[in-house]
Formats: C-alpha cells, structure tokens, sequence
C-alpha cells in the first residue's frame, strides 16, 4: 500500500501537466541518453570534425537550451522546491512568452535530433 501511493501521486502529477509540458519533459529525458549513445556510435570522443559528431554537439547544446526554457516555463514555489511545474497563468503575457520560448525550444531539439538520427543513417 505504501508503494502504492507514491505511484499514484507521481500519475496525478503527470496527468495534470499540459501537453506542452509533457512533451518537453519526455523530450528532455530521453535526449541525454540518444546523444550519448550517438556520440559513441559515431566515435566523436576521438573523431570530432565529423558532420555527425558536430551535429550531436548543437543537439547537446539544443537539449540544454531546452532544459532553460523548462526552469523558466515551470519555475515556482512548487517546482523551484522538486515537484510539480507551476506554469505562468494563461492569458497573461509571461504564459505566452514563456510558451513560445519552451514550444521554440522543443522545436530546435527535435530538428536536430531528427538531423541526426538521419546523419547516423537510422
């Protein structure tokens, strides 16, 4: 029962994000572990100069502008202290900025996600 709970609370969290959110956060976690894999399938520890081995160092980059864009997007009470995201009231001009900022930054990783993935011929 006591598992149980923790379980519960962590889908209600999930269940009340936006799909925004929810995107960024899935984005974000499975970025680190594609590019690392990437960066040894294509030898870029040794062979930087590489279009590949360049392309998954803007996807690091890309994917740390997207984990800024979640700190401003969810930053709060809430969030600042390890929970839920506290996204900026709707309608106001800070919810529109910081979602054109987050949706932006999604965005970049994703294209050049894809550019790799098609670099790496997969």
């Amino acid at each position: 029962m006591r598992k149980i709970i923790p379980a519960l609370l962590l889908v209600v969290l999930v269940a009340a994000c936006s799909p925004l959110e929810r995107d960024a956060y899935n984005t974000v976690v499975g970025a680190k572990g594609f590019l690392d894999s990437e960066k040894q399938s294509n030898n870029c520890a040794t062979d930087t100069s590489s279009k590949a081995c360049g392309l998954i160092a803007q996807g690091v980059s890309a994917k740390d502008a997207l984990l800024d864009a979640i700190a401003v997007y969810c930053a709060g009470p809430t969030f600042n202290a390890g929970g839920a995201c506290n996204p900026p009231a709707k309608g106001t001009p800070a919810a529109v900025q910081a979602t054109a900022k987050l949706q932006a930054a999604l965005t970049s990783y994703k294209t050049i996600a894809a550019e790799i993935k098609i670099a790496g011929g997969k």
